[in-house]
């Protein structure tokens, strides 16, 4: 097994992505990592060897994968907003800069950035990728495993406003709204409705199970499954 692909709703995964890359020795790629990565390109050779430590030295190898994608663009005389700062932003694009029904120019150069991305992350195997419809973009790579982390909505608002200081209000209108949100965008990008459990060999429920138990759930099923036929 190469790939792991992980989603959930804000609240939801906790520490559990970290804590099944570790087990697996995987690399783990989410939303900041990736921004990160793209801006590391115009960092100094200091702040970029500080953040591959910070990454165990996966951020070096990431922010080359990066670099090798706007060049192999730039042969293509593909334009997809091809440079350092620009990859920078479109890799940072929230669900809520993204999600609204119309689909957009900068939309389309969006989504099809990501799609190349992911799957050059997948190429290069042995990583835990976090949301970024991962479940969609490699649904028919035979070396992946798709899972999805439930967790009640009142026990995500109850993690939320512990987490940051929130009130209990704020806390619902954040995880409502991000619900909505992440929702909508797979809707527009992949037409799916990713709460439906057939997108995912394994649904663990974080609100009843501990992370590490998880966790180690989900490296199980990575250890034992064989990829299926066709």
């Amino acid at each position: 097994m190469a790939v792991v692909t992980l989603t959930g709703h804000l609240g939801s995964m906790g520490n559990i992505a970290v804590q099944t890359a570790t087990t697996l020795g995987y690399d783990l790629a989410d939303r900041e990592l990736l921004q990160q990565a793209a801006a590391a390109l115009g960092w100094s050779e200091e702040d970029v060897a500080a953040f591959d430590e910070r990454t165990h030295g996966f951020g070096g190898r990431l922010a080359r994968m990066l670099q090798g994608f706007i060049e192999r663009a730039g042969m293509a005389s593909v334009d997809p907003m091809m440079s350092a700062g620009g990859l920078e932003t479109m890799l940072g694009r929230t669900y809520q800069e993204t999600a609204a029904p119309a689909m957009q120019p900068d939309d389309r150069q969006y989504i099809e950035v990501l799609k190349a991305v992911v799957a050059t992350l997948a190429e290069k195997g042995d990583i835990v990728i976090v949301g970024r419809g991962g479940q969609a973009l490699l649904a028919d790579h035979e070396d992946v495993l798709h899972v999805r982390v439930v967790c009640r909505q009142e026990e995500r608002i109850r993690r939320m406003a512990e987490r940051d200081g929130m009130t209990q209000e704020d806390a619902t209108a954040r995880v409502r709204e991000s619900d909505s949100q992440r929702e909508a965008w797979h809707r527009k990008y992949f037409a799916i409705d990713y709460t439906e459990p057939y997108h995912y060999h394994l649904v663990v429920n974080s609100g009843r199970l501990s992370d590490d138990l998880a966790a180690q759930l989900i490296v199980s099923a990575v250890r034992q499954r064989a990829p299926l036929p066709g």
